[in-house]
């Protein structure tokens, strides 16, 4: 794990040194145990290095090879790397290092961008040809590790291409910075989404590789992005539901397996739910006492300590758990906003954060249940979907909806009925993906026209794209909605959520149910293998069966947040308001100043849930002043 950067440049120019050092140094936090930079003709590569595998300085990056023929800089682990290394040697190939570096670097050489096929785990990357002075940028399947560039020159990128892993770093290019813009689209999508999906970025002249998407870039033939990996739906595969567990068990195991090699410490997040009890119990079945970490918090409806406290003494391992008062959480709101180099409004990026810190203390790995939810109808909107079935979009249900919520009691709790049924009502007159993404919305996208300015209003079209383009090829509302939470709501926020909070304690974590095998053996299982009567992860809950204590199988879903709501009323107030007050809204003309004066006031005097409108709102805000303004 760890964070690169890089500049690409036409007619054999070198990269400026400085230039290319003071983009790198900005993603120190990614990789402290080394670094290192790379410059010939045409290029530059720079790395920040966790060391995970081969601790040697045989493992440092930028890697080159021994004929100097090409170089990488690489983020991420290839799980499969000594299967890899075996080919490789098959065909004549040498290694100097034990580290998975050198296998990715040498598969590419010898394979081209097929190598992407071969390999699986979580990447990416930058590949230069010094031969034919081209640039291969890669991202993993599922978009586990983010990748930013930004065309110099136009969308060819005539004059080059400058990338990193985060946004800071390209921002440490004078060029970029000097052309840095809002994109009116970008923040359409924000405000719907909570995070900017690829391809965009929050700035007009960077963009984002998506998941399993490469780019290209040489100087004859400009810059070409095309799309490497794509998840196959509609499959409907049937069978014996306890031959289809044992399958998933073993695949998942055989997951694990791999994602607890490592020469440094590894552990498991485990919240008690029942991806992490999952991965936790398969992870115990390979090591005696393997370390568990979770978070507990004082208000009953967010802590989940107690079911991590009772996994963990049911699979004896070595639990460690930090409850934390509401002044923990809150003292991380700020340095938290003013570190995302790019708007991000999920809020339980706090508690992972604290999550990532308790678990840094003891190891440098640590695997996560990320995808579950995704792949195996884990949500309670699918429960929803389900519910309203073959009924055709209603407006009046929605009106229906809209009322009950007005009715329901005021609540700060986590998924709170009025909260759950305030945002039902934004979906039921859609369906597919775009219904899930309006249920998830922090804003709803038809009140986007009154909300944004005159400098933004232009996006409001494009506020659904990403939805919407993640669901081309399925053929059914249940595929659609899974494409969507797979490449949109995973891909672009829940992954990159827990990769800034980790990275930022330099952290490394691993998702085996998001192992390429799992996800496809997932996928093709036909949905009431996946949700039936209600039921959620009909599957899993099978699977786990043997493995943990029946409470934890048949306990509903609780979410890993923060109680946002509550704080917007109470400590964050001033904040808030000072933020979002009417003369800095109307000073650069982003928002409409009424609409977002009528949220505040409801949700300050606790008539209305405004929650994730307002703290959406507040991290654009924050981020505008802290980034896009600042000299």
């Amino acid at each position: 794990m760890c964070g690169i950067t890089g500049i690409a440049l036409p007619r054999g120019e070198r990269p400026d040194d400085a230039t290319l050092r003071s983009m790198t140094d900005t993603l120190a936090h990614r990789g402290p145990d080394g670094d290192g930079v790379w410059i010939t003709d045409g290029c530059g590569l720079g790395h920040r290095r966790l060391a995970i595998v081969d601790l040697s300085p045989a493992g440092a990056q930028p890697m080159v090879t021994v004929e100097g023929d090409a170089a990488l800089a690489f983020n991420g682990e290839i799980y499969d790397f000594a299967d890899a290394r075996a080919a490789l040697e098959a065909q004549g190939e040498r290694f100097t290092s034990r580290s998975d570096t050198e296998v990715l670097l040498l598969a590419l050489r010898r394979w081209g961008p097929d190598a992407l096929q071969r390999l699986h785990g979580m990447m990416a990357f930058a590949y230069w040809n010094v031969r034919d002075r081209s640039l291969l940028l890669a991202r993993d399947r599922f978009g586990k590790k983010p990748l930013y560039y930004a065309p110099l020159g136009g969308p060819d990128a005539p004059d080059g291409v400058v990338f990193a892993s985060e946004l800071r770093a390209l921002l440490r290019h004078p060029r970029v910075r000097a052309e840095r813009a809002i994109d009116p689209a970008a923040v359409a999508q924000y405000l719907v989404h909570e995070a900017v999906p690829a391809p965009r970025s929050i700035l007009a002249n960077v963009r984002k590789l998506g998941p399993g998407e490469r780019a290209t870039w040489s100087e004859r033939e400009g810059l070409r992005i095309e799309r490497w990996y794509r998840p196959r739906f509609g499959m409907q595969m049937r069978g014996d539901l306890r031959e289809l567990t044992q399958e998933l068990t073993a695949r998942v195991a055989r997951a694990v397996e791999r994602r607890l090699v490592a020469d440094v410490p590894v552990g498991v997040f485990l919240s008690g739910g029942l991806d992490s009890s999952f991965i936790a119990a398969l992870a115990a079945r390979r090591h005696a006492r393997v370390k568990t970490f979770a978070i507990g918090f004082e208000d009953p409806s967010f802590d989940e300590s107690e079911h991590a406290a009772l996994v963990a003494r049911h699979l004896g391992t070595d639990h460690h758990t930090e409850v934390l008062a509401p002044s923990a959480l809150l003292d991380l709101v700020v340095p938290t906003l003013d570190m995302l180099d790019e708007p991000h409004a999920d809020s339980s990026i706090l508690p992972t954060s604290l999550l990532a810190r308790l678990a840094r203390r003891h190891v440098t790995v640590a695997l996560g249940g990320d995808g579950g939810d995704e792949t195996l109808a884990g949500y309670p909107t699918f429960v929803a979907d389900e519910v309203l079935g073959a009924l055709p979009p209603s407006a009046l249900a929605a009106r229906a909806l809209g009322f009950a919520a007005s009715m329901a009691p005021r609540s700060d709790a986590n998924f709170s009925l009025g909260f759950k049924l305030r945002q039902m009502s934004l979906g039921v007159g859609a369906r597919g993906a775009e219904r899930h993404a309006r249920w998830l919305s922090a804003v709803d996208p038809d009140a986007l026209p009154s909300l944004l300015g005159p400098a933004l209003r232009e996006g409001v079209s494009h506020a659904l794209d990403a939805a919407h383009a993640s669901a081309e090829g399925t053929v059914s509302d249940f595929d659609a909605a899974t494409a969507f939470y797979l490449g949109v709501y995973l891909g672009e926020g829940v992954l990159q959520k827990v990769d800034r909070a980790t990275m930022r304690v330099s952290l490394e974590a691993r998702a085996p149910l998001l192992d390429t095998e799992v996800v496809e053996f997932c996928l093709a299982l036909a949905p009431e293998f996946r949700i039936r009567a209600g039921v959620t992860k009909r599957i899993l809950r099978e699977a786990l069966r043997p493995l943990v204590p029946a409470s934890i199988i048949e306990r509903p879903k609780k979410g890993f947040g923060a109680p946002v709501g509550q704080w917007l009323r109470g400590p964050l107030r001033a904040m808030l308001t000072d933020t979002l007050s009417p003369a800095r809204l109307a000073s650069h003309g982003w928002f409409a100043p009424a609409p977002v004066a009528r949220w505040l006031d409801e949700h300050l005097a606790g008539t209305a849930d405004h929650r994730k409108a307002l703290y959406t709102l507040l991290v654009l805000e924050h981020w505008r002043t802290r980034w896009l303004e600042a000299p």
